[in-house]
């Protein structure tokens, strides 16, 4: 397992230092003492990939940028959803009633935290997400960071992320099961507008989602696989029956296929 490095803000004050190191024990993480080092230093000791622990939580500082956690999309699609507008992940997921989803790239948890507010009641979510620095960093904002509305932070509570690979999940016969398997692969050519990913783009899961994956997933929801992309040729000559959801000018799409779970 790969090891994290923790380490407090520059300036942190004694409370933060400790709630700095608890954090770090709780996630299994090495708690490196600041002892007025810059990130330079820190980087020379310890690699490039340390979470620097500050008022605003974890945060990744790397040379393409500054990773932390935050809503990102999903605070402008629950702004929609409250309005009465269609999210295309909630109507491809269709969920009539409450259900039991994993996002198996959980990634920033935009996702998982639009489906945890709209979802019906009684609904539970959880994400796998494989990069452990991208893992303790989403897993964080679920389980502490609070939003100014009470049924978000609500929402991101309900939410269990936990580090994983999905085609360790697909091939454990013993793992629990879910009504719906959900998938946000890497776009095989990246978004150039896409900010908020160069940060994180080194340490994510760059392995594309396979057909052979999809049959697993298939197999083992009991409802519905939903897949996330901008290009479906390939899902469509695999599984003829899928069926496809998202705006007519929407970038990205959603492809659903049923379960046999």
């Amino acid at each position: 397992m790969e090891k994290i490095y923790v380490t407090p803000s520059l300036k942190a004050k004694d409370t933060l230092t400790k709630e700095a190191r608890v954090w770090a024990d709780e996630i299994g993480a090495a708690f490196v003492p600041r002892r007025g080092r810059t990130m330079e230093e820190l980087q020379a000791a310890y690699g490039e990939d340390i979470l620097v622990y500050t008022s605003r939580g974890p945060q990744l500082k790397r040379a393409e940028g500054t990773h932390f956690f935050s809503l990102n999309m999903a605070e402008l699609r629950i702004q929609h959803i409250r309005k009465g507008q269609t999210d295309h992940l909630l109507e491809a997921i269709g969920a009539e009633g409450p259900i039991r989803l994993l996002d198996c790239t959980c990634g920033f948890g935009a996702d998982a935290i639009t489906a945890s507010f709209a979802l019906p009641a009684g609904s539970v979510v959880h994400g796998l997400e494989a990069s452990p620095l991208l893992e303790a960093v989403t897993e964080w904002g679920c389980r502490y960071f609070c939003h100014e509305m009470d049924d978000v932070t609500a929402a991101l509570r309900r939410i269990q992320v936990r580090r994983g690979n999905y085609k360790e999940y697909l091939e454990d016969e013993s793992a629990p099961p879910y009504d719906v398997l959900y998938f946000d692969p890497m776009f095989s050519r990246p978004v150039a507008s896409s900010c908020q990913f160069q940060p994180v783009r080194p340490i994510m899961d760059h392995e594309p989602l396979t057909v052979e994956s999809l049959r697993l997933a298939v197999k083992k929801a009991r409802r519905r696989v939903v897949v996330k992309g901008r290009y479906f040729r390939e899902l469509e000559q695999a599984f003829p029956q899928m069926k496809r959801y998202g705006g007519k000018y929407s970038r990205v799409g959603y492809a659903v296929l049923d379960g046999e779970a």
